[in-house]
């Protein structure tokens, strides 16, 4: 019995490592089409497109990395920099986005600034 016992929780053990692995590395740094969900819902209204507000292009990877000719909205690594999360959470002005409130929610700031301090990769 005893050794039953130890055969199964071998076997459970070895199946977590094998089965669970995949799924925790799967819930590491959002990438670009996680963060982009929140940017195609409260951002592309004003930029995207030929002429962006401020030059700032949130409607590609490309646009974000490329920043503006002013400022540099994403600074990979460094939330605390991003000109991108200061506007969001309403730490340099004006708040984005420009029309609300409501502003993003706290989870929707929170994925944004996790994307970057995970070296915002795409």
């Amino acid at each position: 019995m005893k050794a039953s016992l130890t055969c199964i929780f071998v076997l459970f053990s070895a199946m977590l490592i094998l089965f669970a692995s995949p799924v925790f590395a799967q819930q590491g740094a959002p990438t670009f089409s996680d963060v982009d969900k929140i940017f195609q819902t409260r951002c592309y209204k004003c930029h995207s497109g030929a002429r962006p507000a401020a030059g700032v292009h949130l409607d590609s990877y490309a646009g974000i990395m490329a920043g503006s000719k002013d400022v540099k909205v994403v600074v990979k690594g460094d939330p605390g920099k991003s000109e991108l999360v200061k506007r969001i959470k309403g730490t340099s002005k004006p708040r984005m986005p420009k029309d609300g409130p409501p502003w993003l929610s706290e989870s929707d700031v929170t994925l944004i600034e996790k994307w970057i301090a995970g070296g915002a990769p795409e």
